[in-house]
């Protein structure tokens, strides 16, 4: 602005900007437009206040004060220009770091679910064939065996199945959740699940990160928690939604990250995070675990 006032002519150094953002401080890529647009609002006005001072009585004061504001405007737009550009990047990022997460996720779910039941059926397979001719009655129970791995294998590819389809074709956050219950149906603990509100209040991207935040927290319960009662509520209203998965398990220390290895938990923390939301655990050994998520849907781009 400086320059801009010497010469007479608006300058801003956009590329001198632009390596600014690009180098970026640590987080700055991460900052909201929002939070950008109202640092521009507090420094614009008193920086024009004191160039108004400063040219007060000069007699071209006013050229000095319309260059000034020229210049001023044009670089805090550059700045929200390449602050914008710059969360854009962080946020695919974010969504590509899920998506990667969730690819991991299915590839698991492979192996543990259908992999281990496959390599049974395989296993018992080959020893009735070696017992077929010396061992009539072992070789009937390795077929045994190996039938009832097929039966378990064909409910696994199911389940994993329901699971993606789930994903891909999303149009009711409570049916939703319902038949992920369904296709999990393990374990010994009663499960109440409740959603309450018009989910027409909530974008439907809102909602399939909301399922799948607490299905999350719904599986890490059924798989780690030994829980007798898992609760889950998600209450949807017109500003928010607010969502909680709580069990009565062993719980666990939230420091040690022993849970789950801490991915599942990272993974839903940044989806809720990439939708201007917080989310939040509370967990004691012996106690139980909660895990809440709160999205503000008035800073939800539709």
């Amino acid at each position: 602005m400086t320059e801009s006032i010497r010469t007479g002519q608006t300058q801003v150094n956009e590329t001198a900007i632009a390596l600014v953002w690009q180098s970026g401080a640590a987080g700055a890529h991460s900052l909201h437009p929002v939070e950008s647009l109202r640092a521009a609002t507090e420094l614009f006005e008193p920086v024009l206040d004191a160039v108004i001072e400063t040219a007060a009585g000069h007699p071209d004061a006013t050229c000095i004060i319309r260059t000034a504001t020229h210049a001023l405007q044009r670089s805090v737009m550059t700045r929200i220009r390449w602050a914008s550009e710059s969360y854009m990047a962080f946020l695919l990022d974010g969504v590509h770091q899920a998506q990667l997460a969730e690819r991991r996720r299915i590839a698991r779910e492979l192996h543990d679910r259908v992999g281990g039941s496959a390599s049974v059926v395989n296993r018992n397979l080959e020893l009735a064939q070696t017992y077929a001719e010396t061992d009539p009655d072992r070789c009937q129970d390795k077929v045994d065996v190996a039938y009832q791995a097929s039966v378990h294998t064909l409910e696994a590819v199911r389940g994993v199945a329901t699971d993606l389809r789930l994903e891909s074709r999303f149009d009711n956050l409570a049916k939703a959740l319902r038949g992920f219950l369904d296709a999990m149906a393990e374990g010994n603990a009663t499960v109440d699940l409740k959603v309450s509100g018009d989910e027409s209040w909530a974008p439907p991207e809102v909602l399939a990160e909301v399922f799948l935040v607490v299905r999350e927290a719904l599986r890490n319960a059924f798989r780690h928690s030994f829980a007798t009662t898992v609760l889950s509520h998600v209450d949807i209203a017109p500003h928010e939604v607010r969502a909680w998965v709580s069990d009565d398990g062993v719980g666990f220390d939230p420091d040690s990250g022993a849970r789950g290895g801490g991915s599942g938990l990272a993974s839903m923390r940044e989806r809720i995070e990439l939708l201007g939301g917080k989310l939040a655990l509370h967990s004691v050994p012996g106690h139980g675990t909660r895990i809440e998520a709160l999205i503000p849907l008035t800073r939800t781009v539709k």
